[in-house]
């Protein structure tokens, strides 16, 4: 008998189990046990260590056992596996005893889904035995079902989880509601969402492959969103090309025989589904459902006698019914070939309309939809949603939330979101401010923590994010007198205690750092990238990456971001960038002869001018590079009396190039020029050149 799956939200699963158990009785439904067997290792260490074997002896003689050995091949191939055996006869022993249990049964634990029902008692079928929250058999999923029994599959889905979520609270903030069935799923504004291939926490559709795919399909009815799921297979996506031809007209399409033209109309003549495969069994050559799906099981098993029979039925049906025969072998050696990789279509379906339902709230709720992503799903989804539009609110530690929270297009992160943080001090910090009110200072928050929590590691995250930027700006002057703080909040109130806190002054992270070191705890920025001073500060015009377009000449300052190296068939180096404008990101592609003059400047993190040519590629623009210049955030200014030494000073500027501008003030004309002429290097040796011609020289 086929087993059932039902996929239901992950968070209500247990429920769902007791509301099996308590609607049909212990005595008609089981969860299904499963047993983990002796490997190898395992049988070594538990048999050997029952002959007294130490614990360094164990290890010894595990890592000789590879991933693919077996304690015979082992033992066979392995000299000196061999010589610890044999080196002591109680080895021996249990080396035998070993071999004897390995393979066999060890422990057991539950199936992860299975649930098997009965309408009269299971005990009748099977053994059980009682279990945590349900009766266990004590035969496996497959001596189940060898009896005849009905072996259920209960899901836990999170991303149904998800969507139940987003309603509930659509309802609950806006007072919308919303029947998830009733969801149109030939949504124009979600279909077109599809077609962008801007699916990023679309279940089954936020992988590169999956994006790249609608992309190029540009689904506009829902059907082409289950196919396009079916195409992302192994198998599918060789007749990915001959799918997106058809669909444009670009390639005839060939229904083959107007008998089964209906059944692959769909699809453009590809067979995408097993579905499709018993259609045409049962319409072309008389099988019944039963039989279709017999040989829809063949197939995909790729039972070599069955098929032989099932293409002798298939020819006789045919032949009964008056079909060509030439088209019924072709039919069938096409059926044959699809259904080893045909996706189940009901399946797709059903995956690809719980895809759209999330669609849909992205698309016409993306508030609710990137909180309820942030806070069940992954912070991963911040940048997804500052490229759709939001913006990061500033932190402070008097309104920051446990959870993150998303207002008015602005996204306020959470203590949860920080990482390395332990939970119960963020909960702390919230329930202490509910109790006791804002903080009013940096020594007030130290003060009321509890000593516990007094720590520099534990503290340092919070500071270095902003959270106390309300009450001192400098983030490296709060970290450089914790410890000094943490003496003198502990020692208010006694005998000898000083009545205010002196500080001491450090210099502060730059701003680099700082944009930096929030990326590494919160996954993102919230200072300036450091891309928007170089972009304010640019020396020569460029084009945003969204402003790109195929086939022409273009600049853009970009922050490098990743670098992939590889080596041509030649055996040539060349290299693959990723890189960012602060808003979206662009691949970056150096051939060998580019990338040999310009390797030395690929530092991640750096910020450069890039030129080159664009081209299309999976349906993305990419960037073929001829040169790259490095970005400065930067300036070297010069302070002249007059143009009096103009030629002297061109002459020093141009013994230092580098990628710094330029700047000349001349103080009796009040005139100010940007070089186009020169850019310089950072060095000591510039300045002392300089001296005795120019008033003053300044570096910022």
């Amino acid at each position: 008998m086929p087993d059932i799956d039902i996929d239901l939200p992950d968070i209500y699963r247990s429920e769902f189990l007791h509301y099996v158990r308590d609607r049909y009785g212990s005595k008609h439904s089981a969860q299904i046990v499963t047993f983990s067997t002796f490997g190898a290792k395992q049988a070594i260490r538990d048999v050997f260590k029952r002959f007294g074997a130490k614990e360094f002896e164990l290890s010894q003689l595990s890592k000789k056992i590879s991933f693919r050995d077996n304690l015979t091949s082992v033992y066979e191939k392995n000299m000196s596996f061999r010589q610890l055996i044999n080196q002591r006869q109680e080895f021996q022993r249990a080396f035998e005893i070993a071999k004897a249990i390995e393979g066999q049964p060890r422990q057991t634990s539950i199936h992860a889904a299975g649930i098997v029902m009965s309408d009269d008692d299971l005990t009748n079928h099977i053994p059980l035995k009682a279990g945590e929250d349900m009766m266990v058999t004590q035969y496996d999923a497959s001596a189940v079902e060898a009896n005849g029994l009905l072996k259920m599959d209960f899901l836990g889905l999170r991303n149904l989880t998800f969507v139940q979520k987003m309603k509930e609270k659509l309802e609950e903030e806006q007072g919308i509601t919303i029947d998830i069935k009733s969801i149109d799923l030939e949504d124009p504004q979600t279909l077109a969402l599809f077609a962008s291939g801007k699916t990023k926490g679309i279940f089954q559709f936020e992988q590169a492959g999956a994006i790249n795919l609608l992309k190029r399909i540009k689904p506009a009815k829902f059907e082409e969103v289950v196919a396009t799921t079916s195409l992302n297979r192994p198998g599918a996506s060789d007749y990915t090309d001959n799918f997106i031809a058809r669909k444009y007209g670009k390639e005839k399409v060939d229904l083959i025989d107007p008998v089964v033209a209906p059944i692959l109309e769909p699809t453009y003549g590809i067979m995408l589904y097993q579905e499709q495969v018993m259609q045409i069994a049962q319409v072309f050559a008389g099988f019944t459902l039963g039989k279709a799906d017999l040989l829809r099981r063949a197939m995909s098993k790729k039972d070599a006698n069955e098929m032989s029979k099932m293409s002798e039925q298939f020819m006789e049906g045919s032949r009964q019914l008056g079909r060509d025969p030439q088209i019924a072998e072709r039919l069938f050696s096409m059926m044959a070939k699809f259904a080893g990789y045909g996706f189940n279509r009901s399946h797709a379906y059903a995956y690809s309309a719980l895809a759209f339902q999330l669609a849909y709230f992205k698309t016409h709720y993306p508030q609710i939809f990137y909180d309820v992503m942030l806070n069940y799903s992954s912070s991963d989804y911040i940048k997804d949603a500052i490229e759709n539009g939001f913006s990061l609110a500033s932190l402070d530690i008097n309104r920051i939330p446990y959870l993150d929270k998303i207002s008015d297009g602005k996204i306020v992160l959470g203590l949860k979101t920080i990482k390395g943080l332990p939970r119960d001090f963020a909960l702390w910090i919230i329930e202490d401010r509910k109790q006791n009110g804002k903080y009013i200072s940096i020594e007030d928050f130290l003060t009321r923590i509890p000593s516990k929590y007094q720590k520099v590691d534990i503290l340092t995250p919070l500071i270095q994010i902003g959270l106390f930027d309300i009450f001192e700006p400098n983030r490296q002057k709060i970290i450089g007198n914790l410890n000094n703080l943490f003496t003198f909040v502990n020692e208010l109130g006694s005998l000898f205690a000083e009545s205010s806190y002196s500080w001491v002054d450090y210099e502060d992270y730059s701003q680099t750092d700082r944009y930096n070191l929030e990326q590494e705890l919160l996954g993102v920025g919230l200072s300036p990238h450091p891309l928007h001073l170089a972009q304010k500060m640019a020396s020569r015009p460029y084009q945003p990456i969204s402003d790109l377009t195929v086939n022409s000449k273009a600049t853009v300052l970009v922050q490098l971001e990743s670098v992939r190296i590889i080596r041509t068939k030649k055996g040539d180096q060349m290299a693959f960038l990723n890189v960012t404008d602060g808003i979206n990101k662009l691949d970056v592609t150096l051939f060998p002869e580019t990338y040999f003059y310009h390797k030395d400047k690929l530092s991640e993190g750096g910020l450069f001018y890039l030129d080159g040519r664009t081209q299309e590629r999976d349906g993305r623009i990419q960037l073929i590079l001829s040169n790259m210049e490095e970005a400065s955030t930067e300036r070297f200014w010069i302070l002249l009396e007059n143009h009096d030494k103009d030629l002297e000073v061109s002459q020093i500027l141009a013994k230092y190039p580098g990628n710094i501008p330029v700047i000349i003030r001349y103080q009796g004309s009040k005139e100010t020029i940007v070089s186009q002429r020169y850019k310089v290097a950072k060095n000591e040796e510039l300045n002392q050149e300089l001296a005795p011609y120019v008033l003053k020289t300044v570096l910022r």
